[in-house]
């Protein structure tokens, strides 16, 4: 479920020290002056999937999940398994052996999300039925990936972003959905605030709870061309994000909200929704098979 933390120490010089003189990490680098003998930042180190990044103002912790988990167990994990609830444990432990105390290590970022089967090639599903996310356009630009089919969705607090691989090799049929929350405020609403709070399950469900409402904002909409007259008509006019961008400069929206209807009862007169219903299925099932296990 959880695949990245991102959490600053209360103190940096605190950590600083520790970072520099313990032998936590094996790879620990920075820049001296030469003339004087001073170090500068960023001071940066990494291992087993942990990083660590003092600046001027912070001291980071960054952990990966499944990397941590890799070098724990050893062992080869498939592209699009999850982990379970005892595989984070073990993770979490791992990466709270990086920090001087994590009830001082308050988390800044968390991304976390599932990888699941899909009926159809994962890669056509993300670039043929994928198409908007609140009625916004997708925006991912900056992440141009050769070898992964991808739709970001980037707002202000929060990230949520469907990827799938262009290869085969037993990966054609899966996607991850995946939710990051870019700032601190959304997870203290829930009362997460430092790394122990993440191994509470009622805490992990109700992030989950926040990932399935970010979910089912996502506008998938299976093939419509067996629809016909009018309503084929107004569905691609829906079907285009330019439409609403305009809705949205030249029209109040009490008008963008009653066209909003009208889009989503043609999906659900046509049964246009089949694929976003399986995939929401699959992610429930998903997270009862980490919460469980």
């Amino acid at each position: 479920m959880i695949d990245v933390i991102k959490s600053y120490h209360n103190t940096k010089f605190e950590y600083e020290h520790f970072l520099t003189k313990s032998s936590a990490f094996d790879d620990v680098k920075s820049v001296i002056d030469i003339r004087t003998g001073e170090v500068n930042y960023p001071i940066t180190a990494y291992q087993n999937g942990i990083s660590a990044l003092i600046d001027k103002y912070r001291a980071y912790i960054i952990g990966h999940q499944k990397t941590i988990h890799r070098s724990i167990t050893k062992g080869y994990m498939h592209y699009y398994k999850n982990l379970t609830y005892s595989d984070f444990l073990q993770t979490i432990n791992h990466y709270k052996s990086y920090m001087m105390d994590s009830n001082e290590t308050k988390i800044s970022k968390i991304s976390y999300g599932f990888s699941v089967p899909t009926n159809v090639a994962g890669k056509d599903l993300v670039k043929i039925n994928v198409l908007m996310h609140k009625l916004n356009y997708y925006n991912h630009d900056k992440k141009h990936k050769k070898k992964v089919e991808l739709k970001e969705f980037e707002y202000t607090n929060h990230t949520i972003g469907v990827y799938a691989s262009k290869k085969e090799h037993g990966l054609e049929n899966f996607l991850t959905i995946n939710l990051t929350l870019n700032k601190s405020l959304d997870l203290k609403k829930i009362g997460i605030v430092t790394i122990n709070d993440l191994v509470k399950k009622e805490k992990l469900k109700l992030l989950f709870d926040l990932f399935m409402v970010r979910f089912n904002e996502l506008i998938i909409v299976d093939n419509y061309e067996n629809v016909k007259g009018k309503d084929n008509q107004s569905l691609r006019k829906y079907l285009n994000y330019r439409y609403w961008e305009t809705l949205s400069i030249k029209t109040t929206r009490q008008t963008k909200c009653r066209e909003r209807k009208k889009f989503l009862a043609l999906i659900v007169k046509y049964n246009l929704n089949k694929q976003k219903l399986y995939l929401e299925a699959e992610l429930r099932k998903a997270f009862e098979e980490f919460y469980n296990n």
